[in-house]
């Protein structure tokens, strides 16, 4: 059995999977950066089946996985960590502020009602969001960051600017990006009061 990303990962090859939510390059780039950082608490927006938590080797932290599709949580692989089914709206008054050290997020990149949708419902679904459901999910990595916490977003990178612009908008500092093919991760540490 073949395993992707590097050496760490536990995510099997033919693990069964939901259409739109194959692992892609982005959720490779998001695990290895995530594998960078220490973390007690993390926390994966979006998570969908789980693909980044599985191969980050966060083994030693705490990890939890939030989405709003029950067909990707019920193959969430509950050994990467807690799948919760929850919005990015409902965060805030789900979760304590401050209570991570770690928020992944790989928000939908497309905007719903723009360019050629799937016909995949699933597909569709974890593709596509309004235009402000980008800064929902930043905020809510706000929310959820103790002060000096790390958060990472990736996506395409005609978004980089508005991922950079959330982060300074929402309090973040240190800002650094990286650049993989057509993806681009976008890291930031909530600042101190």
């Amino acid at each position: 059995m073949g395993y992707l990303g590097s050496g760490k990962s536990l995510l099997p090859l033919n693990m069964p999977v939901l259409s739109g939510r194959e692992v892609t390059t982005d959720t490779l780039l998001l695990a290895r950066l995530a594998g960078d950082v220490k973390s007690n608490v993390c926390f994966d927006l979006g998570t969908g089946t789980g693909e980044v938590l599985g191969n980050a080797g966060l083994r030693s932290a705490f990890s939890v996985g939030i989405d709003v599709s029950f067909e990707a949580l019920a193959l969430f692989d509950r050994s990467a960590g807690q799948p919760v089914l929850c919005s990015v709206e409902n965060v805030p008054s789900m979760f304590r502020k401050g209570c991570a050290d770690l928020v992944l997020a790989n928000p939908p990149y497309n905007v719903a009602d723009h360019g050629r949708k799937s016909p995949d419902p699933l597909r569709r679904e974890a593709r596509e969001g309004d235009p402000l459901l980008l800064y929902r999910f930043i905020f809510a990595g706000a929310h959820l960051l103790r002060e000096g916490g790390c958060m990472i977003v990736t996506g395409r990178h005609e978004r980089r600017e508005e991922i950079e612009f959330g982060f300074r908008a929402a309090g973040f500092c240190c800002i650094e990006k990286y650049d993989q093919g057509r993806v681009v991760a976008v890291k930031a540490l909530l600042k101190n009061s």
